[in-house]
């Protein structure tokens, strides 16, 4: 796991995931060091756009586990 990330590459691994699919549960390894268009943003502020995205996708939070230097955050589907 890399200490850097970007937020699109968060996104796009949210984007992955589809409930219709069969996915009722997913895990997203956060790094504590983030960039947004290469430049740093804050984790908190990435965090809610990524929370934006997963739950627009029917997924809701179940908890995260600091992991290193990040945190592995788990989502469920709650979605209709």
């Amino acid at each position: 796991m890399s200490s850097v990330s970007s937020l699109e590459e968060l996104l796009t691994q949210v984007d992955e995931v589809d409930p219709k699919r069969g996915s009722s549960s997913f895990t997203l390894w956060v790094p504590s060091s983030l960039t947004l268009g290469g430049n740093a943003v804050t984790q908190d502020v990435a965090m809610a756009v990524v929370l934006d995205r997963v739950l627009s996708k029917g997924f809701f939070p179940d908890g995260y586990v600091a992991e290193g230097v990040g945190r592995r955050y788990n989502y469920r589907f709650e979605g209709g």
